[in-house]
């Protein structure tokens, strides 16, 4: 450094030699330069992020990209395409970001066919939900009303407090119906075209002031266009208390109003599950119970989905019907009472010696029944997938399961057509398991063993056993393409279902699907499995998902 620069201070840059006074005016200028450049350079620094930005791949991603990855981020309700208040939220705060992804979310219609409305959305609110439909284009429209999980932020607004159990309390003074005086109606009568509803009833009562309301609506309506709850194509009906009247001798009726349903291919139908509605002790004769859903409209229905504890005669007045039902979900919800009682009623004694036939059902799921007496009065020859799903209680016996099974395939004849069975949620033995996998379809070409309390061991050795008792090499399940045994409980190990697919040879279009219920210290993961089924020159390909 030159003379007329200052005096030089590098002796002092590297010692702790205090400095002279003549040196601290130049260091305090150093430093001051030294903060100068640097702001310049975080100012630079700023200009090149922003120059980088022009050339970000994000930002050279197509319109329709990015709104198909919006779709994965958005949450949905209880399983259905439907944005809750919080789904909303996030959809119009995605929106607000930049222009970019404005359009996005704009243009982008699968992100607005679904919606979610509670009691809150009164008639005020019919524009707001409207516009949110005008997003969806000729996209098929969502919309469920709930009116099961209210609280005061939701049930109520500033308007007067309103009654939301219809009919629960005779005793209390009765206030307007919050799915009476809600926007739904009004929707439903002078909305926008809708493909799917799902109506959550407080009551059974609250759907049958739903019912005047509409018949008002329509009457003094002088839009000639069709409603949009005459146009649904899937309704579902849910209620979280049924209401029953009592005729002479005190015997229960339903009446709920389902005579003017719209005309849809799809229905679901949920009732209360609370199988104390009636007292355990009093003889009621809930077997005269009817749905009382019109004959016309269950001859048009693909698709069926009944929720209900009542006793057998209400479901086969409905299948005899379903000519047309391609899938039959029946959701017993069986806690304990006995659900057949074949030796006794007439109506389903006529089934028993003549099965009743399901022509084109090719679904057929039954859940959380402690039986499935109800398959030895049903004939599907069409069928391709079984699913039962049993109550998780006490080991299933021979009767409960095995022996309607057994009775069901033989009498459907579906060999041809069969494809898939799954079982779920039982303790069974491994004979009685073996005992159904060994009457099904050899045509079966994927098996769902389901969070079962099963010694696998010994139902593989039965299955190698089978294996070798026929002629030649064929197999048990010649056509068998996927093995899927989810939810493997505590203590059980894969090792046999890998020797047991070992043993059925090499097959590069085999699949094995496996899930553990809970993690352990030692378990097969997949890359044990896929390394123990590659030596075996299996082909096989494996997915084996660990807990969280």
């Amino acid at each position: 450094m030159s003379g007329h620069e200052g005096p030089s201070i590098y002796h002092l840059l590297d010692s702790n030699v205090p400095p002279k006074p003549v040196e601290i005016p130049f260091v305090e200028s150093r430093i001051l330069d030294l903060v100068h450049r640097i702001s310049e350079l975080r100012k630079l620094e700023g200009e090149l992020e922003r120059h980088r930005a022009i050339l970000s791949p994000v930002r050279r991603i197509p319109r329709e990209v990015l709104g198909h990855i919006f779709t994965f981020l958005q949450p949905f309700e209880n399983g259905e395409k439907v944005r809750n208040a919080e789904g909303r939220q996030e959809l119009v705060g995605l929106s607000l970001v930049c222009k970019l992804w404005h359009d996005a979310t704009l243009f982008t219609h699968e992100l607005w066919t679904g919606l979610k409305i509670k009691p809150r959305h009164t008639i005020e609110t019919f524009k707001p939900v409207e516009a949110w439909f005008s997003h969806a284009g000729s996209l098929r429209r969502r919309l469920q009303y709930d009116g099961w999980h209210l609280d005061d932020s939701e049930a109520f607004t500033d308007r007067p407090r309103l009654f939301d159990n219809c009919g629960l309390s005779p005793s209390r003074e009765p206030g307007p119906c919050l799915l009476a005086t809600s926007v739904l109606p009004h929707l439903l009568t002078s909305g926008p075209p809708l493909d799917h509803l799902t109506l959550m009833c407080s009551t059974t009562e609250c759907f049958r002031q739903f019912r005047d309301v509409m018949a008002s609506l329509r009457d003094d309506s002088a839009n000639a266009n069709a409603r949009p709850w005459d146009t649904l194509r899937s309704l579902s009906l849910q209620f979280r208390s049924v209401i029953y009247q009592w005729n002479v001798p005190f015997q229960p009726t339903f009446s709920p109003h389902f005579a003017h349903l719209p005309f849809v291919e799809s229905l679901k139908v949920h009732l209360s599950s609370d199988l104390n509605e009636f007292g355990e002790d009093e003889e009621y004769d809930v077997s005269r119970l009817d749905l009382g859903i019109p004959r016309s409209l269950i001859e048009h229905l693909t698709d069926l989905t009944i929720h209900c504890t009542w006793s057998v005669p209400h479901l086969l007045k409905l299948l005899q019907y379903c000519t047309n039902v391609k899938t039959l979900t029946i959701d017993m919800q069986h806690f304990g009472r006995a659900q057949w009682d074949l030796e006794t009623i007439p109506f389903v004694q006529q089934y028993l010696a003549s099965p009743l036939v399901l022509p084109n059902l090719l679904t057929l799921r039954i859940r959380k029944s402690r039986n499935v007496d109800l398959l030895q009065v049903l004939k599907a020859p069409q069928l391709v997938s079984l699913d039962i799903e049993m109550f998780p209680r006490n080991p299933v016996k021979d009767e409960e399961l095995p022996v309607p099974v057994a009775t069901f395939l033989e009498q459907s004849g579906c060999a041809p057509s069969f494809r898939s069975f799954r079982l779920g949620t039982c303790i069974i033995d491994a004979e009685q398991l073996f005992m159904i996998l060994s009457i099904l379809p050899s045509s079966l070409a994927t098996l769902t063993l389901d969070t079962l309390d099963v010694d696998l061991w010994c139902l593989c050795d039965l299955l190698k056993i089978l294996d070798t008792a026929r002629r030649g090499n064929d197999l048990s399940f010649p056509y068998l393409e996927k093995l899927e045994i989810l939810k493997v409980p505590p203590g059980h190990q894969l090792d046999s279902v890998v020797d047991y697919i070992k043993s059925r040879g090499p097959n590069s279009k085999f699949q094995f699907v496996a899930s553990y219920r809970m993690r352990e210290q030692r378990v097969l993961k997949e890359k044990d499995i896929q390394d123990s089924l590659r030596f075996a020159g299996s082909g096989v390909n494996v997915s084996i998902k660990l807990p969280d």
